[in-house]
């Protein structure tokens, strides 16, 4: 049944093998005893019982002879208190971690830390992909070692996130000095996350997306192991691949990893897909009304196995979606009730997510001074992904020239539109040499906007043209269909009605796809203003 992912059913088999272990089972089947415990933790855990895997996971560690036998209740344990934010989670992975022969400082201050990455990068810059495939192979003992520490470094995001690039560099370290596990795979991804994460450089960048699909190709050469697979896809498709590959491509491999996570029992490392997986899914255009229900599941999940510390984010996500299907209509009251925050590091990343919601909330309904405020919020916190920094800039931006528009602005204002254009070109042309597909279109873009502010027709054209194909190649229907209303926006303002309506048409068809009755509504007004000032220019002329 376990191996079926049947988990009630295992669970109900379990529940009876224990009621009938003698009572002194520990000392006359202690073997059976140990792996009956453990099974039934896992089950009870994937069944979303975690009192229960709690308690049969404490009597392991009360009745386990040694430390290798307490190994794997202890890694089930760790994650449990993770899930649940709970300090503890730190504080139990240190102690296992100490008896393994590692010691862990409490903090590290950045300069060491710096001196630690470099390092790293430069042993790394010295193996080539054929060198770490043919790698040997790593002893049980530093196996463990790099186990507890994959756990600690999902701890430590919730916690002390600094400490995470201390520990991949200690990963890779061993790795480099005593062979490769499955383990060592999830080092290397967590260290080139942490590169593309804070680095600006593309060839920095470049170098950490090459260290990152080396790892993934790590990850064929043990098979498929459903305990560190999901875990890697989870840093690799959020954090690296990103830079390099089509966004479509990462929200399925992080629908693949939710589904392998939650299939291996492995509850918490499943959920935390989703955070990447709707974001990238809202940010390359699919269908809003699917992803609403698909949101709705997700939800559902979360609320079953007890993740508070992921339901605010899911609600905000939600909440998203729902403004851009038709302003809120189809959102109904959360039904989470309040969520508290837990901690400082926590409290950060749900503003910096509540402001990122809000940014592109207020873009497409077309509120530009609300959007300004959210999107410059967002971007003083500094703490967000470099994906997320781009697809800021790049609406930023775009809401400055339409800012302007609304508003006949000032010199002042004109001067902004530069600033937010420079800033925005100046992030997404080097991202753009990387992954063309998820950038290319919005350089072109800004471009076109920004021949059209200065009056240079011609440019404009060719711009609108070149960002409408190439959002079209990338499969980004809704920034397709952006495209299209501005360059329709565009022609209108220049004389071109005829022209104008047919852009308007082909952005309401793109909207209608993506899903987004809102811009279909408000596209339709926008046309019915083309026509309708058409009609008079045309009465003017005859009078």
């Amino acid at each position: 049944a376990m191996d079926r992912s049947d988990y009630d059913t295992a669970r109900s088999y379990f529940n009876n093998s224990l009621s009938l272990l003698p009572e002194n089972h520990w000392s006359s089947n202690y073997g059976f005893s140990l792996r009956l415990f453990f099974l039934s933790a896992k089950a009870a855990y994937s069944c979303g019982d975690i009192e229960k895997a709690y308690d049969l996971l404490k009597e392991i560690l009360k009745e386990g002879r040694c430390l290798e036998d307490k190994l794997d209740a202890y890694c089930l344990y760790v994650t449990i208190l993770s899930s649940e934010g709970r300090i503890e989670a730190w504080t139990t992975c240190c102690e296992v971690l100490s008896k393994l022969n590692e010691t862990i400082p409490d903090s590290v201050d950045v300069r060491t830390m710096g001196a630690m990455v470099k390092q790293t990068g430069e042993m790394l810059g010295r193996i080539s992909v054929d060198d770490l495939l043919e790698m040997q192979e790593m002893d049980s003992v530093f196996h463990h070692t790099l186990k507890f520490y994959t756990l600690l470094i999902f701890i430590a995001y919730q916690k002390k996130p600094l400490m995470t690039p201390l520990i991949a560099c200690r990963m890779i370290k061993l790795s480099l000095d005593h062979g490769v596990c499955k383990d060592s795979i999830f080092g290397f991804v967590q260290y080139a996350a942490f590169i593309c994460h804070q680095s600006k450089e593309v060839q920095y960048i470049h170098e950490a997306c090459r260290i990152g699909k080396a790892a993934m190709a790590l990850l064929n050469r043990f098979g498929s192991y459903v305990d560190i697979e999901p875990r890697v896809c989870l840093i690799y498709y959020s954090f690296v691949a990103p830079h390099t590959e089509p966004l479509q491509l990462c929200t399925e491999n992080l629908r693949k990893g939710f589904e392998v996570g939650i299939s291996a029992g492995e509850s918490t490392i499943a959920l935390y897909h989703l955070l990447a997986l709707i974001k990238t899914a809202i940010f390359s255009g699919e269908n809003l009304q699917a992803l609403l229900v698909e949101v709705d599941y997700y939800l559902e999940v979360t609320n079953r196995f007890h993740h508070k510390i992921l339901l605010p984010y899911l609600s905000g996500y939600r909440e998203t979606i729902s403004i851009l299907i038709d302003k809120g209509q189809s959102n109904t009251a959360n039904p989470l009730g309040r969520v508290s925050t837990s901690g400082e590091v926590e409290a950060q990343r749900r503003k910096e997510g509540m402001f990122m919601n809000r940014t592109l909330q207020s873009f497409w309904c077309g509120y530009s001074q609300r959007c300004h405020h959210y999107a410059k919020k967002a971007a003083e916190l500094q703490s967000g992904g470099l994906l997320n920094k781009h697809i800021l800039s790049f609406y930023s931006a775009v809401n400055s020239f339409r800012g302007v528009k609304n508003n006949n602005g000032n010199g002042s204002q004109f001067s902004k539109v530069k600033d937010a254009f420079k800033a925005a070109i100046t992030a997404l042309k080097p991202a753009a040499e990387l992954s063309p597909w998820n950038f290319q279109n919005k350089v072109y873009l800004l471009e076109a906007e920004m021949f059209s502010f200065e009056g240079r027709d011609a440019e404009a054209r060719s711009s609108y043209a070149a960002a409408i194909t190439s959002s079209c190649s990338s499969r980004f229907v809704h920034e397709q269909g952006l495209a299209c209303e501005l360059a329709g926006l565009h022609y209108f303002k220049i004389g071109e009605a005829e022209t104008a309506l047919n852009f308007l048409k082909q952005a309401k068809e793109c909207y209608q796809r993506w899903g987004s009755q809102m811009k279909v509504e408000s596209i339709t007004q926008q046309m019915g203003k083309v026509v309708s000032a058409s009609i008079t220019q045309q009465s003017n002329y005859f009078t």
